[in-house]
């Protein structure tokens, strides 16, 4: 294309017009329901992208500013009057409205619920005492797959499987969250996500109980279960009492 050229459509044909933002030496005027496009000449590129367009009518720019249609010999009209800038500026990119932000909505507090999940416990709290006359009776080799931690209140905490028969209540370990056996908790997070909530480390261990309340303990609190640890602990307790 290398001679002057004019081109108009419909205003309702105007998104058509953006693919020709960045053509360079292209420009535009409006004249009530028409658009008119014009350029001093155009690369290969800008000819095909023109003849893309959904044009009423194309022209050669005459001098005098008139108007050939393309496939005559003779001028059909003068170019109208109009206020012509370069289609860049006239093609504008509107942004969408920011939305306004929705209401954050209340926390979902954490809360221990009962469920229907069967899992093995991990955990049993039971008595020095009852904790005692089990160690003392059972075969050593038993004994090698449990730690116990004691607390103040001579309340054993015994780690492992498969857990002594004694009275107790018992826990399901979830990572480093223990809860008692036949419970869950509410909303249904990933342990690691829980672990996060409520700031417990890997080397920790959080006893959640049905009350709500935590116990918090840390793997140095646990020893292997021996008897003669088992012993020791007891006598330390007697010698205390």
């Amino acid at each position: 294309m290398n001679f002057p050229w004019a081109i108009c459509l419909a205003r309702s044909d105007a998104a058509c017009l953006a693919s020709l933002r960045l053509s360079n030496g292209v420009q535009v005027a409006q004249a009530d329901e028409l658009i008119w496009l014009r350029g001093r000449s155009g690369d290969e590129h800008l000819a095909r992208a023109l003849r893309g367009l959904p044009a009423l009518a194309r022209y050669e720019w005459l001098g005098n500013d008139q108007l050939r249609r393309l496939g005559t010999r003779i001028p059909s009209g003068t170019r109208p009057p109009l206020h012509w800038q370069a289609l860049g500026e006239w093609l504008r990119v509107d942004l969408p409205a920011a939305a306004i932000p929705a209401c954050e909505p209340p926390p979902v507090p954490l809360r221990i619920i009962r469920s229907d999940e069967e899992r093995v416990a991990d955990l049993l709290l039971t008595s020095l005492s009852e904790w005692t006359q089990f160690a003392s009776e059972t075969a050593e080799v038993r004994l090698r797959r449990l730690q116990f931690a004691v607390d103040a209140g001579a309340r054993v905490l015994v780690l492992g499987r498969p857990l002594p028969p004694l009275p107790g209540q018992r826990f399901v370990l979830h990572r480093s969250i223990a809860v008692p056996a036949g419970f869950g908790w509410y909303p249904a997070v990933a342990a690691d996500v829980l672990m996060a909530r409520l700031g417990v480390s890997p080397e920790a261990l959080v006893l959640w109980h049905e009350d709500g309340t935590l116990t918090r303990l840390h793997a140095e609190q646990f020893v292997q279960a021996t008897r003669s640890a088992v012993r020791a602990t007891a006598q330390a307790f007697a010698t205390r009492a």
